[in-house]
């Protein structure tokens, strides 16, 4: 789809050369330990992202002081994509919070794109992004595979009247589905 006014060519580009990827981290075993949890500092897990539609802003568990040490607070606009479990799942963090190491936060580069428009270009490409995470054992997305990963890219002008555009769309959809 091309709005009026726009006409130059998209460009393939990395994920990484268009974002700041990093892998959510929770270094303490067992990663169950009680004194963990229970805090003021949203922990959000696969499941959370599974659950959200746009942005995700609902969580599950809380981390503790000790739970935040042992991990990163990422900001408010990361995107968050799962690999493992839900792989390809994806979310755009409302608040800040916590996550695993099954997660991998994106930062988009100023001027390079935006989170919304990443969101946007993995839900359509979400079945071809989980076939490279089919292994013998287990499938998993890595932080090196997503890395690498190319989509098209209009000028950062075009992402934001498409991303404006789909937007409206969810806002509708959102709306009806509280009206149903």
């Amino acid at each position: 789809m091309r709005f009026p006014g726009f006409d130059g060519e998209w460009n393939n580009k990395k994920l990484d050369d268009v974002s700041i990827i990093g892998r959510g981290k929770s270094k303490h075993r067992p990663r169950d330990a009680d004194f963990l949890f229970g805090g003021k500092y949203p922990f959000i897990q696969t499941g959370d992202i599974r659950k959200a539609s746009l942005y995700l802003e609902h969580f599950t568990q809380t981390y503790s002081e000790a739970g935040l040490k042992q991990s990163k607070l990422w900001n408010e606009g990361t995107l968050c994509v799962t690999i493992a479990a839900n792989i390809a799942e994806t979310a755009i963090l409302k608040i800040q919070a916590c996550f695993p190491d099954s997660i991998i936060g994106m930062i988009p580069v100023d001027g390079q794109t935006t989170s919304l428009f990443l969101k946007h270009s993995f839900d359509k490409f979400k079945i071809k992004i989980q076939t490279l995470s089919q292994g013998a054992a287990q499938d998993n997305l890595n932080q090196e595979k997503l890395s690498n990963i190319e989509f098209s890219f209009p000028h950062i002008d075009e992402q934001l009247k498409l991303t404006a555009f789909l937007s409206l769309i969810d806002d509708r959809i959102e709306t009806q589905s509280k009206i149903i």
